[in-house]
C-alpha cells in the first residue's frame, strides 16, 4: 500500500533574504511540498531479499544467439540519464508512490550499455551528427547528416557519392525487410532525417530554408523533404508518421492548435506539392498507399492490406502529449503511432527495421521546462511497452538509446518521494529552490535589486506547471545539450552486444549484426538461428513478472 504525506517546510519568518532589497518583507512563511512514499518496513531483511531477488534475475539471463528477423530502435532525443532517473520517480508518482523504488519498462530489459556522445568536431554534439552516427555507423561533423566527416557544415559542395554514408533502413531493405519512422517531430528533422537524407546542414529542411547561392552552386543537393519522397532510401520507406506537413506543400494553413513554426516556418517556394508528388508515385507502382492527417484518418487505414502509409499529423512537430489530452486533439500519440506502424510492417514475412523517436523530450529540455521532458519520457516509455508487447523476444531485437544528453540536474537533498517536478528545500537566500534545474538557457531569472542579485522567490504550484522554466545557471535563449554518455538499453536477439562503454556509431554495427544485414550479411553468425514465429504479442514470462515489473506495482 501506498500512503500520500504532505509534509510542510518551514520557512524563515525573521530574517531577510540576501537577494531581496533591504526594506523588503518575505512572502508567506510556509510551502507545502507534497511527499509520496511506501508504507513498506524498508529494514535489513526488506533490502537483503531485494538484492537476492535482483541476483536471482541477473543468473536467469541467457544470451540469444538468433538471428534478429525485425529490428526497433527507439530513440529518446535528449534523453540524459538524470532525464531517466527523475522520469523514473514522476512515473512512479503518478500512480502514487514514492517513485525511486520503480523504473520505466524499458529498465527492465536485461542488457544494458553506454554510448559516447562526441562527434568527429564537437565535444558536445547535436542530433544530426549523432543521428547519423548510430544509424549508418559513421561518425560525423556537427550539424550535418548522412554523410562522413569529410563534409563541412553548411559546404555542400563538400558532398558526393563517396562519403554520403547510408543507414540501417536502406541496409533492411536490401534485405528484403520493411522500413517505417515514426517520430513526434517533424519527419524532416534530425533524427528521422537521417534514415534518408544526406545535406551539409540539418536545417535544409524544405527548399524555403536553402540560401539561393547554394541552390545554384549545390543544385544536385535537394532539400530533406524532397529528399524522402524523390529519392532512395526515403521514398521505399513503407511507414513514415510525425509531423512537418508545412516543408511539403506550398499552401498549408495554420490553425490555432497546429500552428507554423514561428522561428523556421516557411512555404515551399519551388510551388511542388510533395505529398501529391508521394501518391503519383505509389499509384505508378501499383501499391496500396494510404495518407494520412489526423488520428481519425490514420484508425481508418487498414494497416493490415496497406503497403505505404504517409502521416503527416501536424505543420509543425507533433504537440505535447499533455497538450494532447488537455484539448483531445485529433492527434495520435507516440504509441498509437507505433502500434499502427507496427502493425503495417508486420505483414512482411521477411521482417522489418522501424525507429521510433521520442522527440519533444529535447525540445521541453531546450525550454527547460521539465516537466513536459518528464511526460513525454512517460509516453516514450508506453510505446516501448507496446512494441514489447506486440513482438516475440525471440526474433525481435529492441534498443532503446539516447543520441545526446541535456544539462538538467536533480539535486538538492529532497526527502524520499518528494514531488521530483516541485520544490527541494530552501537555498542560502532563505528562497525555495527545485530539485529539477538547468546549468544554462531560458530559465535564467535572476534579477539586480539594489546591490544585491534576486532570484525568484516559486511557489510549489508554480513550479508545478507546465509552463514552468526551471532555474538556470547562464542565460541562453535555449539550453544547450550535455556531453555525458547516455544509456543503452537491449532485449532479444544479440541484446548481449550491448554491454559496456560504446563508441555511438557501434549501435549501427550491432543492430545489423542482430539481422545479418548491411556489412553483415555474409557468414554473419556461424550456427545462428533464424525464428520466424507467428506469434503477434508475448506477455512476460511469469517467472519475470513479479521482479521486473515497477515495484509500486507491487506495494
Amino acid at each position: 500500500m501506498v500512503a500520500l504525506v504532505v509534509v510542510t517546510v518551514i520557512l524563515s519568518t525573521t530574517t531577510t533574504s540576501v537577494s531581496a532589497a533591504p526594506s523588503e518583507k518575505k512572502a508567506p512563511p510556509l510551502f507545502y511540498a507534497r511527499r509520496f512514499k511506501s508504507t513498506n518496513l524498508e529494514d535489513q531483511q526488506y533490502w537483503n531479499d531485494l538484492a537476492r531477488a535482483e541476483l536471482e534475475r541477473a543468473n536467469s539471463v541467457k544470451p540469444n544467439h538468433n538471428i534478429a528477423k525485425n529490428v526497433i530502435l527507439f530513440l529518446g532525443d535528449g534523453m540524459s540519464i538524470p532525464t531517466l532517473t527523475a522520469s523514473r520517480i514522476y512515473k512512479g508518482q503518478q500512480h502514487g508512490a514514492g517513485g525511486e523504488e520503480g523504473s520505466l519498462f524499458f529498465e527492465n530489459f536485461p542488457h544494458v550499455g553506454l554510448s559516447k556522445t562526441y562527434n568527429v568536431d564537437k565535444q558536445v554534439s547535436d542530433s544530426a551528427s549523432t543521428a547519423t552516427a548510430y544509424l549508418t555507423g559513421v561518425k560525423t561533423n556537427y550539424k550535418t547528416l548522412g554523410v562522413d566527416g569529410s563534409v563541412r557544415y553548411q559546404d555542400c559542395t563538400t558532398i558526393n557519392d563517396k562519403n554520403k554514408v547510408y543507414s540501417i533502413v536502406k541496409w533492411a531493405q536490401d534485405a528484403g525487410k520493411r522500413t517505417g519512422v515514426v517520430t513526434s517531430t517533424r519527419v524532416t528533422h534530425a533524427t528521422p532525417a537521417a534514415t534518408y537524407a544526406h545535406v551539409a546542414d540539418r536545417d535544409w529542411e524544405s527548399d524555403c530554408h536553402i540560401p539561393e547561392e547554394d541552390k545554384t552552386r549545390c543544385s544536385h543537393v535537394l532539400d530533406i523533404a524532397s529528399q524522402l519522397v524523390k529519392e532512395e532510401p526515403g521514398k521505399s520507406i513503407n511507414v513514415v508518421m510525425g509531423g512537418g506537413y508545412h516543408y511539403f506543400v506550398p499552401n498549408a494553413t495554420e490553425t490555432e492548435f497546429d500552428p507554423f513554426d514561428e522561428e523556421w516556418g516557411c512555404d515551399r517556394e519551388d510551388g511542388q506539392d510533395l505529398v501529391e508528388v508521394w501518391k503519383q508515385q505509389k499509384k505508378a507502382e501499383g501499391v496500396n498507399w494510404a495518407v494520412a492527417r489526423t488520428l481519425s484518418d490514420l484508425q481508418k487505414v487498414d494497416t493490415t492490406n496497406t503497403e505505404f502509409l504517409l502521416g503527416l499529423f501536424a505543420n509543425d512537430h507533433l504537440q505535447y502529449e499533455y497538450f494532447k489530452r488537455e484539448n483531445a486533439l485529433d492527434v495520435p500519440t507516440l504509441a498509437e503511432m507505433t502500434q499502427a506502424a507496427i502493425h503495417m510492417l508486420q505483414q512482411e514475412d521477411k521482417g522489418y527495421f522501424l525507429l521510433v523517436e521520442g522527440g519533444r523530450i529535447d525540445h521541453a529540455h531546450h525550454d527547460t521546462i521539465a516537466h513536459r521532458a518528464l511526460d513525454e519520457t512517460m509516453a516514450f516509455d508506453q510505446a516501448i511497452e507496446l512494441a514489447y508487447n506486440m513482438t516475440n523476444q525471440k526474433d525481435t531485437l529492441i534498443v532503446v538509446t539516447a543520441d545526446h544528453a541535456h544539462t538538467m540536474s536533480i539535486s538538492g537533498y529532497p526527502s524520499r518521494g518528494q514531488e521530483i517536478v516541485g520544490l527541494a528545500a530552501l537555498g542560502d537566500d532563505d528562497l525555495p529552490y527545485t530539485t529539477l534545474m538547468y546549468a544554462n538557457g531560458p530559465g535564467y531569472n535572476y534579477q539586480v535589486v539594489g546591490d544585491h542579485v534576486a532570484r525568484p522567490n516559486i511557489s510549489d504550484d508554480v513550479s508545478k506547471s507546465w509552463d514552468y522554466t526551471q532555474l538556470a545557471a547562464v542565460p541562453r535563449n535555449s539550453e544547450t545539450h550535455g556531453g555525458d554518455d547516455v544509456a543503452i538499453y537491449a532485449v532479444g536477439p544479440m541484446a548481449h552486444l550491448f554491454h559496456t562503454l560504446h563508441e555511438q556509431n557501434y549501435i549501427a554495427h550491432a543492430m545489423a549484426n542482430s539481422a545479418c544485414m548491411g556489412n553483415y550479411t555474409k557468414n554473419c553468425r556461424s550456427g545462428a538461428v533464424a525464428v520466424h514465429s507467428s506469434l503477434s504479442a508475448l506477455t512476460f514470462p511469469s517467472l519475470l513478472l513479479s521482479t521486473l515489473l515497477p515495484m509500486w506495482l507491487r506495494h
